[in-house]
């Protein structure tokens, strides 16, 4: 029987799979771990448009629990429909799109709903479902375990825990448990093996799971779900080759649900920035230097080390800084809260190299008078790492300045140093 007509599905469980954002990916190590809280991926799916077709069919499979079978058909017609070439056989790697979706997706809410209630449910039970057809010894000796739903061992035990698993959760209060004769065990030790994933990729590496669990899956699915969802996409992608790293973020940001998210984000550094005219050491990623842009300074040697544009406070603050309001030099605030999408559509893109380190010169049409911005690029900041609080040096696109100027002759003089490589004036 199909995971569709065992388990119905609920809202915790749609709306975590439609929070997700559409990423093209070349490889399944391209998104490892609580990074598929963020991202819909279809392994080897490379272009936008072909994802979000996988993406409508599972959403149908999920949203109205429609089989396997249907789902397959949905499968066929999007293959023939972009003539998708991809590993492994037909049922074998529909029925993993299915079942991966629809169970994570699954236990996301199940978490979610067993979150708000632990106060009252603070017991949870590990089972695995019977009658598969290749059971996990592993799996099959966690059945039946009862620990606290504070024990760190659910941190990389709760379901799923590999692929094809089919294993759950259920919640028990203390009435609960005597009813049904459980006790609260002990977590069994947890063995880690090192294991290599991409070997094939772009990004081949090792990593360390526990005994019994896949590559990715020693996590909770949903846990990170609304913590930052793009900016781990961009960590992402300053990780790996500025190419591939502006074409994937790109398809992302063509998607107006990301731009919505990232232009909500920006909008609460500004604003903050503007109330308290004060700098925390915020930053957010908010773009990706454009394809064709970075192609052209790859041309001229000067590849960046990463695609991805930063925004700090201290560079909100300084564009906001008293001295240029004066002036009438300073930009609307309300185009530094769309700097994101502006940042999409310049009128021109300028290169200046005589400056020390290279920058780019965005400018904008602001009816009357134009808006620019400056992009620092190979900028060297300090930036804490997320997970270790470690400060290490590297080397970012940083939005240093900008301002507001009126297109006369003294403005020409004064871009006469720029090369344009994008748009007109």
């Amino acid at each position: 029987m199909s995971l569709a007509h065992t388990q119905l599905p609920f809202a915790e469980q749609i709306n975590y799979f439609r929070r997700k954002l559409d990423l093209p990916t070349e490889s399944y190590a391209d998104i490892y771990g609580a990074e598929h809280d963020h991202a819909f991926v279809v392994a080897g799916a490379n272009r936008l448009d072909l994802v979000a077709d996988f993406r409508r069919a599972v959403d149908k499979a999920i949203a109205d629990g429609t089989t396997l079978e249907e789902f397959r058909k949905d499968f066929d017609d999007i293959v023939a429909k972009h003539g998708w070439q991809y590993n492994g056989g037909r049922d074998w790697r529909s029925k993993l799109i299915y079942d991966t979706n629809l169970h994570a997706s699954y236990q996301a809410g199940r978490y979610e709903q067993q979150q708000e209630m632990k106060h009252l449910r603070p017991y949870w039970e590990y089972r695995h479902r019977d009658g598969q057809k290749h059971p996990r010894p592993e799996h099959e000796a966690w059945n039946g375990l009862v620990l606290h739903c504070d024990d760190p061992w659910w941190q990389t035990h709760y379901p799923v825990n590999a692929y094809g698993c089919k294993c759950t959760v259920f919640a028990h209060s203390k009435r609960s448990l005597e009813r049904r004769g459980l006790k609260v065990g002990e977590a069994p030790a947890v063995e880690w093996q090192e294991r290599l994933i991409g070997k094939n990729s772009n990004n081949p590496r090792v990593v360390s799971v526990p005994k019994g669990i896949d590559p990715g899956f020693d996590r909770i699915p949903g846990k990170n779900a609304g913590q930052d969802g793009l900016q781990r996409l961009f960590d992402k992608a300053s990780a790996v080759p500025p190419k591939l790293a502006t074409h994937a973020m790109q398809q992302v940001l063509d998607d107006p649900r990301a731009r919505a998210l990232l232009t909500q984000e920006v909008t609460k550094m500004v604003d903050t920035v503007a109330s308290e005219m004060v700098a925390r050491g915020v930053s957010k990623s908010i773009g990706v230097i454009a394809p064709d842009i970075l192609a052209d300074l790859a041309a001229r040697k000067l590849m960046p080390a990463t695609a991805v544009i930063t925004l700090r406070d201290k560079d909100i603050l300084h564009m906001l800084r008293t001295s240029k309001s004066a002036a009438g030099m300073q930009l609307p605030i309300d185009f530094l809260r769309n700097i994101a999408d502006h940042l999409q559509a310049p009128q021109a893109v300028l290169l200046d190299t005589t400056q020390g380190e290279p920058a780019l010169l965005y400018v904008f049409d602001l009816g009357g008078n134009k808006g620019k911005v400056v992009l620092k690029l190979g900028y060297e900041s300090r930036v804490k790492d997320a997970e270790t609080g470690a400060k290490q040096n590297v080397l970012l696109n940083i939005l240093r300045s900008g301002g507001t100027f009126v297109w006369d002759a003294k403005a020409q003089q004064g871009l006469a140093h720029y090369t344009l490589i994008k748009g007109t004036l």
